[in-house]
């Protein structure tokens, strides 16, 4: 079972270009359903961890004291951790984002494409984050690594390390770099994005394939 991931909530606060023209939140939400109408196109079966941008009362039924970021994200985990233990063989997790360097509503010149791992990850994870990476650079993206010798980063992020299946989260360019921004709204570069995850997700599940006992 492939979950994918969206980012945010639509009321979360920032999360935007500079401009107002990108916002993460329903960004991710429309590659998530280019990947999976793609994928399931191909035969895979595709759950998502957060379809709807505002909670909803399973959500708002959680630990009053927890904060909307707390309990959206304790919500996602246990989505996808239902999920996993539905389906223990070959389920994976990716959650689609879109970076950004600051938090000043200014534009920025940090740029690129980068896939993060739990400091906990399984080897799985690893494997899963390099074949991302690869796909991104097959697609002429300019791809961020953290060393020569490693192809993703380390990040201490909540859906990683509570979430019981491999799991990544790729940080799709630059929400507040103004280049990364009109290539991600163009045509063209939702078609490359969306068609990384594709292809990364299956050479993934193509690689577990060959190294079944």
């Amino acid at each position: 079972m492939i979950v994918l991931g969206t980012a945010h909530l639509e009321s979360t606060s920032g999360k935007r270009s500079p401009d107002g023209r990108l916002r993460e939140a329903v960004y991710s939400r429309e590659i998530v359903e280019d990947v999976e109408a793609m994928l399931t196109g191909y035969g895979y079966n595709v759950a998502v961890d957060y379809r709807n941008m505002r909670e909803d009362e399973s959500m708002r039924a959680m630990s009053k004291t927890m904060n909307q970021t707390n309990r959206e994200l304790m919500y996602r985990v246990k989505q996808v951790n239902a999920i996993c233990e539905k389906f223990p063989d070959r389920t994976l997790y990716v959650s689609i984002h879109v970076d950004a360097i600051g938090a000043d509503g200014k534009w920025h010149d940090a740029n690129g494409w980068s896939v993060r791992v739990s400091p906990k990850a399984s080897n799985n994870s690893k494997v899963l984050a390099n074949l991302l990476y690869d796909a991104a650079g097959k697609h002429g993206l300019n791809v961020r690594k953290p060393s020569n010798t490693q192809k993703y980063w380390v990040q201490n992020l909540y859906v990683l390390n509570k979430t019981s299946c491999p799991a990544v989260l790729t940080e799709n360019l630059f929400q507040d770099n103004r280049k990364d921004v009109d290539f991600l709204l163009s045509d063209m570069g939702r078609h490359h994005i969306a068609r990384l995850h594709v292809e990364g997700i299956i050479s993934y599940l193509e690689n577990l394939e060959t190294h079944i006992d």
